[in-house]
C-alpha cells in the first residue's frame, strides 16, 4: 500500500496487507534500496515480499531496522535476511534476545499463554548485525536515521526519527501511537516509569508523519499526537492507553 512516493506499507494486520499477527512493516525507497522499518512475525514474509516487489520493483533490501522484540516486530528478520541478504539493525538491549531466539526476554512464552499466539509460534534466531544505542545516528540503504529509547512499552522500545526531502519523519513502533495513545500493556517491562523518564525525548522534533506500528497514521503534524501523549504525562494524567475501549491493536 504506497504511502507517498518512497513510502509503502508491505505488511499489516489492520489494513489487511499480510497476515492477522503482523504489524505495520513500512518500506523507504531510496533510489534502488529499500529500508524495511520492522519485520513482522515470520509467519507471512512470502506475502510481505510480494507486496513490496509490487510496490517497488527492481528494489534491492538493504536493510530492516527493529523497533523492540515483540514477535509481531522482530519474528521475520531471519526469514527476511535469509531471502534478502539484509542487513538486520536492531537496539542493542534487544540483540541478544533477537539472535538467540529467547522467547523469555522477547515475551512470545506469556503472550502463548494469553492466547495472543497460537501454541506453534516460535521466535526463530537471527544474527543482529548492527545493535544501535540511544542518540545514534546510523545509515541504512544511504538514509541517516536517528535512534530514540522510549521505555514504557517495553524496556528495549525505540523509535527512528529520518529527515526524507525537507520532511521529519517518526517510525515510533509500539511507543506512541496516533492520538498520542501509549503503548502500555499487561507484559513484564511495560510500565509508565519507562514513559515519564523518556518520553520528552520526542519533544521538539517538528515531526510531519507519524508512522507508530499499529492504527492509524498521519503525513502531517504528527507532532500534536507526541505532544499530546507529553503533555498528559507531564501533568501528571495517565493518557490514553492501547487496548482500552476501542484502541485495539
Amino acid at each position: 500500500m504506497r504511502i507517498e512516493p518512497t513510502l509503502a506499507m508491505v505488511a499489516s494486520r489492520q489494513f489487511g496487507l499480510s497476515g492477522p499477527l503482523d504489524c505495520h512493516v513500512y518500506a523507504i525507497r531510496h533510489a534502488t534500496d529499500i529500508v524495511l522499518i520492522d519485520t513482522g512475525s515470520g509467519l507471512y514474509t512470502e506475502l510481505l515480499l510480494q507486496n513490496l516487489f509490487n510496490e517497488f520493483p527492481k528494489c534491492t533490501v538493504a536493510a530492516a531496522i527493529i523497533t523492540h522484540a515483540h514477535l509481531d516486530h522482530c519474528g521475520g528478520a531471519a526469514t527476511l535476511r535469509e531471502h534478502t541478504q539484509c542487513k538486520i539493525i536492531a537496539p542493542r538491549l534487544c540483540r541478544q534476545t533477537v539472535e538467540s531466539g529467547d522467547e523469555e526476554a522477547s515475551g512470545l512464552r506469556v503472550a502463548r499463554e494469553q492466547g495472543v499466539y497460537p501454541q506453534d509460534v516460535r521466535l526463530r534466531p537471527c544474527p543482529v548485525d548492527i545493535a544501535v544505542e540511544d542518540g545514534d545516528i546510523f545509515s541504512a540503504g544511504g538514509l541517516h536515521f536517528r535512534a530514540i529509547h522510549v521505555r514504557g512499552h517495553s524496556r528495549d522500545a525505540f523509535c527512528y526519527f529520518i529527515q526524507l526531502r525537507g520532511r521529519n519523519w517518526l517510525f515510533s513502533g509500539d511507543v506512541v501511537f496516533y492520538g498520542g495513545v501509549l503503548g502500555v500493556i499487561n507484559a513484564e517491562g511495560s510500565d509508565m516509569e519507562g514513559y515519564r523518564a523518556d518520553l520528552h525525548k520526542l519533544s521538539g522534533l517538528a515531526v510531519e508523519g507519524l508512522f507508530p506500528g499499529h492504527g492509524l497514521f498521519t503525513l502531517c503534524d504528527g507532532q500534536s499526537h507526541l505532544d499530546c501523549a507529553i503533555e498528559q504525562s507531564r501533568k501528571g494524567f495517565l493518557g490514553p492507553q492501547i487496548g482500552q475501549g476501542d484502541l485495539i491493536f
